[in-house]
Parts: structure tokens; sequence; C-alpha cells
């Protein structure tokens, strides 16, 4: 009996020892784990939701102490209003539902030369509208099963050389997903079940390194679900090249992009106001507002982030001959009806 009070006790102090309540550093909120004295960033405990550009930097001070940022918490940045994110060094895991339903364009995960592993938890990605291009570095060591499912806007992945396992219907729900990169040498295994969706591959081009063809290509036996897209691709190199930053351009009311690397398509959103609305390739800008863009093209790396700022401009109302700013529709009026007709243009409606 004593023994066993013994292990409760000692089981209760670990996990009080190991749990702190959130600091916030930054922008972000970090949990501290005791024993390791590792940081992990966590949701805002306001549920106020991270927005903009995210940089999850190596190492956080707390109190003095600086602590290594090695985990990216549950539901940290589910729903978040971001375009990109940039992942220090330390990290080693992405839990689950880490950035499901947020507005992500890209990301990169874990191409740095650190040497440690990232794991890719479940759904971390999950139903992300706006997630294009996907790379997934040489640290990462295994994709969890649900992780880029339901990604409508996905076209490009790009796999690591040190991926040994993918779960179960990692990218399902992709029907946009066109090229996928494997660069190790042997073929990622299926955890618990099916990658893809059946009707996916045939629609799917594969692309591996000379040198590593056979092991994706089998012919004396069916190497499910390599041996089954609809079309493969020996490349050259195992080595791919980033896209170039992109130029913002701005001439008569109407904004462009243009980018040295040919045939790239671009993930950008724009601020409007205190509003934010995604996927923005042209439109008529009437008031003050930022544009942020990312260059994407299949079997390069995205582009890093572009962005500019433009000034307000007036509309005269012919009526009264006052300027009126931010009037979209030119009805005379600034009001919610703005915001919906610029909601629509950026939308192509």
């Amino acid at each position: 009996m004593k023994k066993s009070i013994f292990v409760f006790i000692l089981a209760f102090v670990s996990i009080a020892a190991s749990a702190q309540d959130p600091v916030k550093v930054g922008n972000y909120y970090y949990s501290i784990n005791k024993w390791s004295g590792d940081a992990t960033l966590v949701k805002n405990p306001n549920n106020v939701g991270y927005s903009g550009d995210v940089v999850i930097p190596d190492v956080v001070t707390i109190d003095g102490v600086e602590h290594k940022v090695t985990i990216i918490g549950s539901r940290a940045f589910c729903g978040g209003n971001i375009l990109s994110v940039t992942i220090g060094k330390n990290i080693t895991s992405i839990y689950e539902h880490a950035f499901s339903y947020s507005t992500l364009a890209s990301v990169v995960i874990g191409d740095d030369s650190e040497e440690s592993n990232i794991w890719i938890g479940s759904y971390a990605f999950y139903g992300c509208p706006n997630l294009a291009s996907v790379v997934i570095g040489d640290r990462v060591s295994s994709i969890g099963q649900h992780a880029f499912q339901d990604c409508p806007s996905l076209t490009s992945v790009v796999v690591g050389k040190k991926v040994s396992g993918i779960g179960s219907s990692a990218f399902t729900g992709c029907d946009n997903l066109k090229d996928f990169y494997c660069l190790s040498e042997h073929s990622p295994y299926q955890s618990g079940g099916r990658i893809f969706a059946d009707e996916q591959l045939s629609t799917m081009t594969l692309h591996v390194p000379e040198a590593y063809y056979s092991n994706y290509i089998v012919s004396s036996y069916d190497n499910y679900p390599w041996s089954h897209f609809g079309a493969s691709e020996n490349l050259q190199s195992a080595e791919l090249v980033k896209c170039s930053t992109p130029e913002i351009i701005y001439a008569n009311g109407t904004i462009s992009f243009t980018c040295a690397t040919e045939g790239v398509k671009y993930n950008s959103s724009v601020e409007y106001v205190e509003n934010e609305f995604n996927n923005v390739s042209e439109y008529t800008a009437p008031s003050n507002f930022r544009v942020k863009v990312v260059a994407v093209k299949s079997g390069f790396l995205p582009s890093d982030v572009a962005q500019k700022e433009f000034a307000l401009e007036s509309y005269v109302d012919v009526k009264t001959g006052d300027y009126k700013q931010g009037d979209v529709n030119k009805d005379g009026n600034v009001n919610v009806a703005d915001h919906v007709k610029l909601s629509d243009i950026i939308m192509n409606k």
C-alpha cells in the first residue's frame, strides 16, 4: 500500500512540475517544462488567434533564463489569419491541429542544418484553404495522419530525405495536388492506411531523384502508392532552388506582381482598414492597405515574403465635391457595403 501511494505522489509531482501557466514573450505565449527547461509555443489563453507573418524563435528568455523553443503546441495557430511561418531551428514537434484551418499560404519545415528530427503531428495543417506549397525538409522524420488533409489549394509537396513514414490520409482531399517530390533514398512507408485517395493518384506526377527511381517504381511487386501515380519523373538532383522574391507593383490604382522565376503562382493577402482578405491576384486599390505575397512553383522552394504598403486614395463625391476615402463602390458613402464590395473584387466575384 505504501508503495502505491509513493508511486501516485511521484506521478502527481511529475505532472505538476512539468506544467506552468503560459507566459507571453513578444507576440506569443509559452509554457515551460520544468524538467527539461524547454518551451512550448501555446495557444493564446485569451482565445485571441495569432495573425500576421509568424516567426517562431529559437529561444525565449523568461525571468532572465533562456529556454529552447522545441514544440509548437496543440491548436497554437488553429484558425489564425497568417500568411507565412518561419519555424525555429530547435523545433522538434508540431502537435495536432497546430495550424489547422489557418490562412497559411505556404510552409517550409525543417530545411535547416540542425541534426534533431522533427515530427509533424496528426491534423497539424488540416483544412488550410490557402495552403498552396509545402516543403518538408531533411530534418522531418515522420508525417502524422491527416496532417495536410483537405487543403484544396495545395498543388505541390516536397518530402525531404529523412521522411520514413507518412500517416493515413495525410494528403486526401487535396484535389489540386499535382506534383509530389520525394527526395529520400527509399520510399516512405504508409503508416496506418493510405496516404492519398485512389482517385488523386491518376492526376498526380511523382518526382524522385534518378538514383533512387528504382526504389519507388518497382516491377517485382506492387509498391503502393508510389507505383500508382499517373506519371513519374526523374530528378537530376535532390537539391531544390528557391523562387525569387516577387516584386509588388502599383500603377493606376491596380496591384500586380512580377517574379524573376518564370511560371510562378502567387499567394497573397491584403490588409484593408482592420479587415484582411486573402487570395489577391489583381484588384483596384481604393484605401489604406498592406499587400503581402509569396511566389510558389512546383519543384521550387517558396520565395521569401514580399510586402509593400500603399497610401490612401480618395474619390470625389460628384454631388457635394467632398472627398470620400474608401468609397469602393463609388456610391458616395463609406460603409460596410464597401467592405463587401472589396471582398467580392478580391474573390473575383
